[in-house]
C-alpha cells in the first residue's frame, strides 16, 4: 500500500520543477544527498527544520505556505523575505541619543536568554531520562537541539548588536 504524499512533499517536487532544478542540483544547494530529496518528495522522510528553512529561501516562498498550502501553477504565495501580515512591525532603528531603546533591547535579550537557559535545563533533564527507541523520537530530539542552536545564534547576534551599539556610543561621547 503506497503512502499518501504530504502537502510538503508535493510542494518540494512542484517548486523544484518550477525552478528548473534537478534533485541533484537541489541536493547540492542544500548540502545533502540526492537520495534525501527523493525521500522528501516521496514522503518516506520529512526534512529537518534547517532543510525546510533553506528550501523556503531557495524557492523564495513563505515557510508556512511551503508546509501548509497545496501549490499549483495558479497559487499565489508570499516571498520568503516578505513580512507576515501577523508579524508586528518593529522600528529597527536604535537611536544612540535615546538610550531607552537600547536599554529595552538589552532587557528583552536578557529575559530571552534566561528563558532559553531554563528551557535547555528542563529539556536536557527530560532528554537524559528518555529512552530513544524510535526514529520519530530521535527526529524530535534532533529538531529541538536545532531549535536551541538557532535561539542561541539569535541571542549571540543580539549581544553583538548591543556590543557594537555601546562601542559606537562610547566613541561618540569621547
Amino acid at each position: 500500500m503506497a503512502l499518501e504524499k504530504s502537502t510538503l512533499s508535493n510542494n518540494i517536487k512542484f517548486l523544484r520543477k518550477v525552478k528548473g532544478l534537478s534533485q541533484e542540483a537541489l541536493a547540492e544547494r542544500l548540502n545533502i544527498k540526492r537520495s534525501n530529496i527523493a525521500a522528501y518528495e516521496s514522503k518516506n522522510v520529512e526534512p529537518r527544520l534547517r532543510i525546510i528553512l533553506e528550501m523556503a529561501r531557495i524557492f523564495d516562498i513563505d515557510v508556512s505556505t511551503l508546509i501548509e498550502t497545496e501549490l499549483s501553477q495558479d497559487t499565489e504565495y508570499k516571498s520568503f523575505h516578505q513580512k507576515s501580515a501577523t508579524a508586528p512591525t518593529v522600528d529597527l532603528k536604535l537611536d544612540i541619543t535615546e538610550n531607552i531603546q537600547i536599554e529595552t533591547f538589552v532587557e528583552k535579550s536578557e529575559k530571552i536568554r534566561k528563558v532559553l537557559e531554563g528551557f535547555k535545563a528542563f529539556y536536557n533533564f527530560r532528554k537524559n531520562g528518555m529512552v530513544v527507541d524510535s526514529p520519530e523520537k530521535e527526529k524530535i530530539i534532533f529538531d529541538i537541539d536545532n531549535f536551541i542552536q538557532l535561539m542561541e545564534h539569535l541571542l549571540s547576534y543580539n549581544e553583538n548588536v548591543i556590543t557594537t551599539f555601546l562601542e559606537i556610543a562610547k566613541s561618540e561621547s569621547a
